[in-house]
């Protein structure tokens, strides 16, 4: 019955041991990750800063008017601006 009592503990105890190893191991694996992301992201910025292209956004707008005799007077406005990086 001792060895039983004993065994049992041992096994709850090497369980945490383990549980605590393999946590601190994930912790490690999950940091170590993120600073490989951000080497690879600073690493691209400062390599190719211009992978985009330029774009364009157009921005439309509908003004309604509603006249006096009750008629609606509809007015479309596109205002386009377009994004270029400055090669300085």
């Amino acid at each position: 019955m001792n060895i039983g009592v004993i065994a049992l503990i041992v096994l709850i105890i090497a369980f945490i041991i383990l549980k605590k190893i393999i946590s601190f191991g994930f912790k490690i694996l999950c940091l170590g990750i993120i600073i490989l992301l951000a080497c690879a992201t600073f690493w691209i910025s400062t390599q190719q800063p211009d992978m985009h292209k330029p774009f364009s956004i157009d921005t439309i707008e509908y003004l309604f008017k509603i006249n006096k005799d009750g008629s609606m007077t509809t007015t479309k406005q596109i205002t386009t601006q377009t994004l270029i990086k400055d090669n300085k």
